[in-house]
């Protein structure tokens, strides 16, 4: 089913009096060139994408990848919805992922949310992992933090 077609019935009573289910999982891209599942990602719009925001914010683990930057700049409109996917990425293990959230993500913020990941960023410039320092993922958060203090 197209993704207009689930949206346009999504909530909607049918015929029979069943209500429409929308499936927030279809508009997970598929791959890393999946640019075109954007369009359905920004018509569907929050909350209907809520349960797939640790799913998005996975296609922007590598900034190199065409989805990345294009679907990143899209979860930073979100606002505070982002807060809890973005905690869990700078809580993991993947340092790489936590740079190119930094970059793509966490730069763009909105003060607002940057205060609420303010224990986050502490926690990574104050005890880094030495994967972390590796990859400059220490300074970033300290940079963020200088930023919410400026």
């Amino acid at each position: 089913m197209a993704i207009e077609d689930q949206l346009s019935g999504w909530g909607e009573a049918q015929q029979d009096g069943v209500i429409g289910v929308f499936d927030a999982r279809s508009l997970v891209p598929r791959d890393k060139h999946d640019v075109a599942a954007l369009s359905g990602i920004e018509s569907a719009g929050y909350p209907a994408i809520a349960p797939i925001l640790d799913d998005l914010l996975a296609w922007t683990a590598d900034g190199n990848w065409p989805i990345a930057p294009p679907l990143a700049r899209f979860l930073v409109t979100l606002g505070m919805p982002i807060v809890d996917p973005v905690s869990r990425v700078l809580r993991g293990d993947d340092s790489p992922q936590k740079y190119f959230c930094f970059q793509l993500i966490v730069k763009k913020l909105s003060m607002e949310v940057v205060e609420a990941l303010e224990g986050d960023l502490r926690k990574l410039a104050d005890q880094p992992s030495k994967a972390d320092q590796l990859e400059g993922v220490d300074e970033l958060a300290r940079e963020a933090l200088q930023r919410l203090h400026s």
